[in-house]
């Protein structure tokens, strides 16, 4: 019952880490360091909350705040509550409560309009449940991804890669790739320029590069940020940017040269990639959003490694019945979302 339910907050990074690793698959979302990023490059500040039912821990979540000169706060949960189990439906449903909680908090109590994307696996009974509360529900934006088990030993992963995937593998292992690690902030720049220049070319908005390098910064273990390229014959012709945290690492920036993609450079950036981390002792490695309508071509290639696909339930809204709030959900429905 959310009557029983309170948030404690957690000031420490060592504590909050060490609750992180009591759960499964952490979206990268949910790190200190995402928090002191997006801190530093945009202006959220992160709360983050240790959650108790009747004095028994049962999760955590890393809220963000920000305020709106003239209009008052919001907040946004991205990929939380995370929860202490590893029974899919106990976490469903203990999450559906958490959230339940947090509107009760935010929106009845404290009238600040309340954006919530939960951790909780595509379903219709907790959708349901939400917007009978109050939620408004964007069923369309559903953040769908894949996760590959990097405790599997190599020859399983290996084996596990589809046929197609697998001898694209082989043709670029055998034309003489060579890989270059280069955390440097010439390798950093040399990528975020690409990177750039591929979101102009492909008219789409990834997460900003100044996000990245405030993601970069916070980071302490430099080991968990790596910059990786293919080269051939000494020249760059695919890059990507892959971030660990906690136990799981995340696929962040691609980039593939018209050579890239004649030499299947992405096919051996990512096998070195999922190698390179499975060393490092990382569980589980997520390859970022697939969409099969936005981008098919990208979702087929990562689909090809053999890992497991997911799908959360979406994104959730309330407001409380406030002018402002009315202001602030206006300026949504305006797709200017980012903005605020």
């Amino acid at each position: 019952m959310i009557d029983g339910i309170r948030m404690i907050t957690v000031k420490n990074k060592k504590e909050w880490n060490e609750l992180l690793f009591k759960c499964e698959k952490v979206s990268i979302l949910q790190t200190w360091e995402y928090g002191e990023a997006k801190q530093h490059a945009e202006g959220w500040t992160p709360i983050r909350s240790l959650i108790n039912d009747e004095n028994k821990s049962i999760g955590i979540a890393q809220l963000l705040v920000k305020k709106i000169p003239l209009l008052g706060e919001i907040v946004r949960i991205n990929r939380a509550p995370l929860i202490f189990s590893k029974d899919s439906k106990v976490c469903s449903d203990i999450s559906v409560e958490i959230v339940q909680f947090l509107y009760h908090y935010w929106v009845i109590q404290r009238k600040t309009p309340l954006f919530v994307a939960p951790n909780i696996m595509d379903g219709e009974t907790c959708a349901e449940i939400l917007t009978q509360i109050g939620f408004g529900h964007n069923a369309e934006n559903r953040w769908a991804s894949i996760t590959i088990d990097l405790f599997l030993d190599e020859t399983t992963l290996r084996k596990n890669l589809h046929q197609k995937w697998r001898n694209l593998l082989n043709k670029s292992e055998k034309v003489g790739l060579k890989l270059e690690m280069d955390n440097s902030e010439d390798g950093w720049s040399f990528l975020m320029s690409k990177y750039n220049q591929l979101m102009t070319e492909k008219n789409f908005s990834g997460t900003s590069e100044r996000l990245l390098r405030e993601l970069r910064n916070v980071t302490k273990d430099a080991s968990s940020v790596q910059v990786m390229f293919a080269c051939k014959d000494g020249e760059r012709i695919g890059g990507i940017l892959i971030i660990g945290c906690v136990n799981t690492c995340h696929y962040i920036v691609g980039w593939n040269s018209p050579e890239g993609r004649l030499f299947q450079s992405n096919y051996f950036l990512l096998w070195q990639a999922v190698l390179i981390f499975k060393k490092m002792g990382f569980h589980w490695f997520d390859l970022g959003g697939i969409n099969e309508k936005l981008t098919p071509g990208i979702t087929h290639f990562k689909r090809g490694i053999g890992g497991e696909g997911y799908t959360l339930m979406g994104e959730f809204e309330a407001f409380p019945d406030t002018v402002s709030s009315l202001i602030i959900k206006l300026i949504v429905k305006l797709k200017l979302r980012k903005k605020v």
